[in-house]
């Protein structure tokens, strides 16, 4: 049981001790009244008894507690982290949304996997090396994959300069998905 949950039965306890003393007290002062009195300073005994104890269990939680205090805990290093390794759809998702902020990082990331994808598919579907023919693969991509996955594409000198639109992505992406039908 934690300490909140005794902490809360104890409150719990001494309103039901409370309540059945208080039923005692109006039991005795309307059955019996000459006990009135006697009732009646009874009745505040005991309650000054359970508010007592009240703040005696109050103060010994609030001072014997052990552990540390925030301050504490916060001075302590948080122990290692699980490091996740990024599923697929994730690593692309993350590629994709790169390359539509920096043009560097269209040209090395995003770059490399679509140039895989379209010279495994010009090869399998059409028998064409994107790197040995070029002439034969142009038309076969289009202008806008072509102009992205050639070969001699030359690096972007603004490294950090825009990148791609997500919607000429979606053109180039397209096109390969295109070359295996």
């Amino acid at each position: 049981m934690s300490e909140d949950a005794a902490l809360r039965l104890r409150w719990k306890g001494s309103a039901a001790f409370l309540a059945v003393g208080t039923v005692a007290l109006m039991t005795v002062i309307a059955t019996v009244p000459r006990y009135r009195e006697r009732a009646l300073q009874v009745f505040v005994v005991v309650a000054g008894a359970v508010a007592i104890r009240l703040l005696v269990v109050a103060v010994v939680d609030a001072t014997s507690r052990p552990g540390p205090f925030a301050f504490d805990r916060a001075l302590v290093p948080p122990g290692p982290r699980e490091l996740t390794v990024p599923s697929e759809p994730e690593r692309i998702r993350f590629e994709v949304g790169a390359a539509t902020h920096r043009s560097m990082e269209l040209h090395h990331q995003l770059r490399r996997r679509l140039r895989r994808l379209a010279e495994d598919r010009l090869a399998a579907g059409h028998g064409v090396d994107m790197d040995a023919d070029p002439d034969a693969a142009r038309p076969l991509l289009g202008d806008d994959a072509w102009d992205l996955l050639r070969p001699d594409r030359i690096p972007p000198e603004d490294r950090f300069g825009a990148g791609m639109p997500v919607e000429g992505v979606v053109r180039i992406v397209t096109a390969v998905e295109e070359l295996s039908r």
